[in-house]
């Protein structure tokens, strides 16, 4: 009598979900592309509602347009590569911009509300971009845009590469250029960013994100250790299944 064959159970739908956050040219499609590894635009979908159903609608790009509309930070944007991936993008979050604020925040703290974990936002990816004059001003929101801290904020410093040339310039033009390089722009970066994140402990610096072949793997490695949800971080790991050196930090770490 032959065995029947195993039934295979179906894979759950798991989607990690990521607000991305920042203000224009802060390099967050990079990221994207970078984390999900790919070059390819994302695929764009937004929601409407026709006879009281949700209607999913594929939008062309991320720029608005007269058929488009505003930017709209419920719009889903995913990578077919990485369908366990959903992100969403605040726009121009603009230093000052008390409005974006709390369009942000009213998004986070509805998206908190669904039943479905699979439909909230698990983690913040809060950009600041490493060629600002006044990092103050790109900073300054981070403490505000979760106000219930309720999911996990990191802050990604975007353009690390051009901030270390910036400074070893200065540096130079002001002769004091001396010794380690490398600490002397650390003792900078400390100066006029890390004391201005007031406790947060959690970061990433990215650099050579224009280079063939740069990844994101500390950046999800940082935001798993900043999960404190078993299930999520699970999520998370799913959606990273096909990354090798990244499951394998993760074991070292527990």
């Amino acid at each position: 009598m032959e065995t029947p064959p195993a039934r295979t159970r179906p894979l759950p739908d798991l989607r990690f979900r990521v607000l991305v956050a920042g203000r224009a040219n802060a390099g967050k499609t990079s990221i994207l592309q970078r984390v999900c590894e790919t070059t390819e635009s994302p695929e764009i979908r937004r929601v409407g509602v026709v006879d009281y159903q949700e209607v999913w609608e594929k939008i062309d790009n991320l720029d608005p347009t007269p058929e488009r509309g505003k930017h709209d930070i419920s719009d889903e944007l995913t990578f077919t590569n990485h369908t366990g991936y959903v992100f969403h993008d605040s726009g121009g979050f603009e230093c000052g911009g008390k409005k974006e604020l709390e369009v942000v925040q009213d998004f986070i703290r509805e998206r908190s509300r669904r039943r479905n974990l699979r439909d909230r936002v698990h983690a913040i990816w809060y950009c600041i971009p490493m060629d600002s004059e006044r990092p103050m001003f790109d900073i300054d929101p981070l403490h505000e845009i979760c106000p219930d801290k309720n999911v996990p904020v990191i802050p990604v410093f975007t353009k690390y590469d051009a901030f270390k040339l910036e400074v070893r310039w200065r540096l130079e033009d002001d002769g004091n250029l001396r010794g380690d390089e490398e600490t002397q722009c650390e003792a900078v970066f400390k100066e006029q960013y890390l004391n201005r994140l007031r406790g947060v402990s959690k970061f990433v610096r990215l650099e050579g994100m224009d280079e063939h072949g740069a990844c994101c793997n500390e950046l999800i490695m940082t935001t798993m250790d900043a999960l404190n949800n078993g299930t999520v971080t699970m999520m998370l790991l799913a959606a990273q299944r096909g990354n090798l050196e990244l499951n394998v930090g993760r074991a070292v770490r527990r």
